[in-house]
């Protein structure tokens, strides 16, 4: 959105061309036609930045191709291959920017294909885009930021979270301390969210391992099976769980459109570094 306002400041008429039904990103995602949430309740300490970002939207989408609710599934040189309500499309091109940002980082567990069974991205569409929650009682499981954001916003929309079980152990968020002391902002959001789990009586555990997905295809989902930093098992019931391990970029059309990938060591996975040049076909 800010790269197309950009460019039609500069005199280009650009098409933008959005996999989601309206304006916003993942983060800023708007809700839908005739929903009536503030922006506080939608987007907390964000939402200045998502109600900004919106109504410059709006006073550019009239000058610009907008093309919402449309999904590019291939491309071939000068050349988009779309797909909207399920009709295909072309899109012809002489230049493209991709904007794809991330998806959930999932590891399989046992029982994870069963119904109920959400990516932590996925819990946190249903919650923006339709005010409901994945179920009556919710697990959240694996590791990073969006793990306790989205149990959080879970909790302040009133839904009934069972645990929050976490695979990263508490000594090596001590070890990581000191790097987080020189981003305070980033420090104080994350002791807020973990405060409102724990005002909410929340089950925290750190360090866990997952072990299965409880249920059957009948039922679907019935509760988690984990085992504790110190290897005791245990099982929490519930209805619904979000996983998810931090993020991975989304780097399918770049690799298509030839783009030099680059790979993270860290975290063993390809990403697509800023401004990187097509290789000629």
């Amino acid at each position: 959105m800010r790269c197309a306002e950009t460019l039609l400041a500069a005199g280009i008429k650009p098409i933008l061309i959005d996999e989601n039904r309206r304006d916003g990103g993942q983060i800023y995602r708007r809700q839908p036609e005739g929903f009536t949430r503030d922006y506080s309740t939608l987007y907390g300490s964000e939402a200045a930045k998502a109600q900004a970002l919106h109504q410059s939207f709006d006073r550019l989408r009239g000058a610009i191709d907008y093309r919402p609710d449309t999904l590019v599934w291939n491309l071939t040189p000068g050349q988009l291959c779309c797909v909207s309500q399920g009709r295909h499309s072309t899109v012809d091109y002489d230049a493209l920017i991709l904007c794809t940002g991330a998806t959930d980082r999932m590891m399989p567990i046992e029982g994870w294909q069963l119904a109920g069974t959400y990516s932590l991205g996925g819990a946190q569409i249903a919650l923006k885009n339709q005010a409901v929650s994945i179920g009556h009682r919710v697990v959240f499981m694996g590791s990073g930021p969006l793990l306790y954001l989205v149990a959080s916003q879970y909790v302040k929309a009133g839904a009934e979270v069972a645990a929050v079980l976490d695979t990263s152990p508490l000594s090596l968020r001590i070890k990581a301390l000191p790097k987080l002391l020189a981003r305070p902002g980033v420090l104080f959001t994350g002791i807020k969210l973990l405060a409102q789990l724990y005002r909410a009586r929340v089950a925290v555990h750190l360090g866990i391992k997952p072990l299965q997905v409880l249920g059957d295809a009948a039922t679907g989902v019935m509760g988690v099976r984990f085992s504790t930093g110190s290897g005791r098992t245990e099982t929490v019931q519930a209805d619904a769980v979000a996983l998810g391990y931090h993020l991975r970029p989304e780097t399918q059309l770049g690799d298509l459109a030839g783009c030099a990938m680059a790979f993270d060591h860290a975290s063993s996975q390809w990403w697509l570094p800023p401004m990187t040049p097509a290789a000629p076909r």
